[in-house]
This record gives C-alpha cells, structure tokens and sequence, in this order.
C-alpha cells in the first residue's frame, strides 16, 4: 500500500512537472548588436507563451488564419521580450526605447527568431520561412520584408513592418514580383544578394 501511494505521487509529481513544461515560455536570441555576435537571451514569459499558444488554437486554420495568426504572436512576443528587457537592464529606458533604438536589420532578425520559435513548437504548420529580401518601391525607397511560402499551395507571402510601434503586428500579404524587389528564390541557390539580411 504505501508503495503504492509513492508511485501514486511520483506519477503526479511528474505530471505537473511535465504541464509546467509545456506552457513554460521559451528562450529567445535577441539581437541588439549590429552584427548579433553576442544575442541576449531572454525567455518569452510563461503568460505570454500561454496567449500565444491560445492565438494558434482554432482547430482547422486556412493559410490566412494562420498568417494572422503569425503576426498577431509576432506582436505578442515581441512586446513581452521588450518589456523583459528593459525591466532587467540595469538603467534601461523603456521597452518602446530599447526597440526604437535597434536597427531594421535587427528588427528582421528578431522576427525570423520568433518564427522560428514558432515552427519549432509546431504552431505554425502550413507555412515555412524563406528569406529576407529588400523590397524597392517606385519613390526608390527600401523596404525589408521577409518571404513566407504556403505548404498548401506554394504561394509566396511578404511579410512587413509597416509601423515602427512596438508589438505591432507585421502585415503578411501576397508576394508580388517587381523589378525592384530581389527575385533569386531559388532555395539550391548558395549566393547571397547584397540585398539579403542575412
């Protein structure tokens, strides 16, 4: 009987721990550093692991739920892991100054952690990453954006930074091929394009 009552607890025990484990926010790479030898390393906090997991719930996602999906938990965690940052740097300004003040190219790198974060947790199942490219509009301005490819489909998505705001949600919408914009997706290719971020 009493041994029966210790297996009884060690099973309990090991169930809590493991549905501790399984909400518990993971650990993400941060890039501040214009070249991002040295990333930070910040956990996503275990409430917002939780909403973002809550964000992916709907049982049967089209492609547009989950890009929607992808960029509302890209705002999510981005907000978290920015206000975890500026708490625990010693005379840090706030979060929106800490992200205001990283480049763009950063910003892109960042949100290829996140995605990967996201794909690595099995969130995101009907997408996979491609790479950033550059994106010049007909004023001669550049943009960054960052390629989505649809498993469904093989359509292909940009997704943008349209607001400097931060946990702002990108905007994921169709790939539209221009001559402005870096065209080589051939994923055999092994040369980068001065345009790419790498």
């Amino acid at each position: 009987m009493q041994s029966h009552r210790q297996n009884l607890v060690l099973f309990l025990l090991a169930l809590l721990f493991i549905s501790s484990k399984s909400f518990a926010g993971p650990l993400v790479k941060l890039c501040l550093d214009d070249n991002c030898k040295k990333p930070l390393r910040i956990n996503i906090t275990d409430t917002c692991w939780s909403n973002v997991k809550e964000t992916f719930s709907s049982p049967f996602p089209t492609d547009k739920d989950e890009q929607d999906n992808i960029a509302n938990a890209i705002g999510l965690i981005e907000s978290d892991i920015y206000q975890t940052l500026a708490s625990k740097l010693p005379g840090a300004d706030k979060a929106e100054d800490l992200y205001d003040d990283n480049s763009n190219k950063n910003n892109y790198r960042n949100i290829k952690t996140y995605i990967g974060i996201l794909l690595d947790n099995y969130l995101i199942n009907r997408h996979f990453m491609r790479k950033t490219i550059t994106i010049q509009n007909w004023t001669g301005f550049e943009k960054n954006a960052l390629l989505l490819q649809s498993l469904t489909d093989s359509k292909i998505y940009t997704l943008q930074l349209d607001t400097s705001h931060l946990g702002a949600s990108p905007v994921i919408s169709n790939y539209k091929q221009t001559s402005g914009i870096n065209t080589d997706l051939n994923p055999t290719n092994n040369k980068k394009s001065s345009q790419d971020i790498e």
